[in-house]
């Protein structure tokens, strides 16, 4: 067993002086009793898929530019999603691609599904994960149409693309989605669109591929129960998540928010199995970020980098394969909530992982500072710092913290090559300080701990966007006392020594 203590030291850690050089141990601390985080070493969890490290690539984003292929790959991403978001039902693949309505949306030069699979999914061997059109027909006077779902596999598998998942269309549910049926946003429509049209037509291109359905959040059991009980069969359904929605607070992002998350996905698998699916049927998020509506401070803050990062704990501890965060590049505005409540320093926000290259006064960002293209955010940081040291085909372990803890300090715990890993978030601008305790899983460890935060973040106010600070704490016995700095994530590698 693997504790983690909630320690008593005081004096100030190096880390709040806002420099790098940072003591990643705290001298006195002790651990009281009743403040403890455990990590039991027995009780294995779901294993990891690497498709929870993903994100969405959009079709009105150029992603041939230079910087993009060499920054994914540093990221660590698994899986991308295609062609985004609302704009899917408006999309046709065909020809290069091309869009149904007047000033609905854009596609880049260039941005076609050939060349995504060719510039990014097959030499970063990444998985690909599309939305298929539901709105509308290639005539556009009609909704979608199962027969160009189903050319669109079979040019997949014809052309070796690596595409997994096909989720028929994109919150079907919502009078926001572009949807020509004559009877749009309803589910028994789509229901039937989904077991007599899609599914069919998808299976018959390619048996491999898997086909998803649309699902709400568990509140909307009129459309979830529908889809539920008559689209079958299908193979997974895919959700989205959004706590907030113009108005933003850290607060609440960083406690209520995740542990809302919690909450729906084990209702929406209540849900499932009242409506009669398989506990074998997986839920696939497909899209989660801070705020649904314009992206202000907060959004490129350390506050949305730990909130990702909760979040993949959260989804991973929960058994979900799969997850693509909205989204990669193709996103800045100067528009959202810049309140002085807030932590952060920026004038702009951004819903994607990097930087696209500004000021650019085409996404709405003229007045930003100088930033390169491929410059990764916080949310980006967090992400990479978690499939580094989670890497897919890791396992669970079963983490519990003493009353109090929750939410100010959340720990995920998992069973890695030769040993242990913890991320330790602290969800608070003040220093903690802990002690980790190793019972069980060995009597010696050789420890690597990286810490990414408020002290790293901060730098962004001289537009110096930095990354995480890793150093070896060489061998160590069973019990670590450790800083957990401000705002931050801490991952402490533990790997066993004879």
């Amino acid at each position: 067993m693997l504790a983690v203590a909630i320690g008593g030291c005081t004096a100030k850690s190096p880390i709040a002086t806002q420099s790098f050089a940072f003591a990643p141990t705290c001298a006195g601390c002790t651990a009281p009793a009743g403040a403890r985080i455990v990590l039991n070493a027995t009780a294995a969890g779901p294993k990891v898929d690497p498709d929870v490290y993903g994100a969405s690539i959009v079709t009105w984003y150029d992603f041939r530019a230079p910087f993009v292929a060499p920054s994914l790959r540093r990221l660590g991403i698994r899986l991308i999603r295609f062609p985004g978001g609302s704009q899917s039902d408006i999309y046709h693949w065909e020809n290069g691609g091309t869009l149904c309505g007047k000033n609905l949306g854009y596609i880049a030069p260039g941005a076609t599904f050939a060349n995504l699979a060719r510039d990014l999914s097959l030499p970063l061997h990444l998985d690909v994960a599309v939305t298929l059109n539901y709105g509308s027909n290639r005539a556009c006077n009609g909704g979608g149409s199962a027969s160009e779902a189903g050319a669109w596999v079979a040019y997949a598998k014809a052309h070796g693309y690596p595409v997994r998942y096909w989720t028929v269309g994109n919150e079907s549910y919502g009078s926001w989605e572009y949807d020509l049926h004559a009877h749009p946003h309803d589910p028994e429509t789509y229901a039937a669109a989904v077991k007599s049209g899609y599914y069919p037509a998808v299976k018959a291109a390619n048996p491999n591929a898997r086909v998803g359905i649309v699902v709400d959040s568990p509140n909307d059991r009129a459309w979830n129960d529908v889809v539920l009980r008559q689209s079958g069969p299908f193979d997974f359904v895919e959700l989205h998540y959004y706590p907030q929605y113009q108005i933003d607070s850290d607060a609440r992002l960083l406690g209520p928010a995740i542990g809302g998350f919690a909450r729906e996905l084990k209702q929406l698998r209540a849900e499932m199995t009242a409506d009669g699916v398989s506990s074998r049927i997986p839920i696939y998020l497909g899209e989660f970020n801070n705020d649904a509506g314009q992206e202000g401070k907060q959004s490129v803050s350390i506050v949305n980098g730990l909130y990702l990062g909760q979040m993949l704990g959260t989804l991973i501890a929960a058994g979900v394969p799969m997850a693509t965060w909205w989204l990669a590049y193709g996103s800045c505005d100067q528009g959202g909530d810049y309140s002085g409540a807030l932590y952060g320093w920026q004038r702009f926000g951004s819903e994607a992982l990097f930087s696209d290259g500004l000021p650019n006064a085409n996404e709405g960002c003229a007045t930003t500072p100088r930033m390169a293209g491929g410059t990764p955010f916080p949310t980006a940081r967090v992400m990479t710092l978690y499939a580094q040291t989670v890497p897919g085909g890791s396992r669970v372990r079963a983490v519990t913290l003493s009353k109090g803890l929750w939410p100010s300090v959340r720990a995920y715990g998992y069973a890695i090559a030769s040993g242990y890993a913890l991320m330790l978030f602290n969800n608070t601008p003040t220093d903690r300080a802990v002690v980790a305790a190793v019972r069980g899983g060995g009597a010696a460890f050789v420890a690597t701990l990286s810490t990414y935060g408020k002290v790293q973040y901060d730098r962004s106010r001289q537009n110096r966007w930095v990354g995480p600070v890793t150093r070896s704490l060489g061998r160590v016995g069973t019990s670590i006392p450790l800083a957990l700095a401000p705002y931050s994530l801490t991952a402490l590698r533990l790997k066993a020594t004879p």
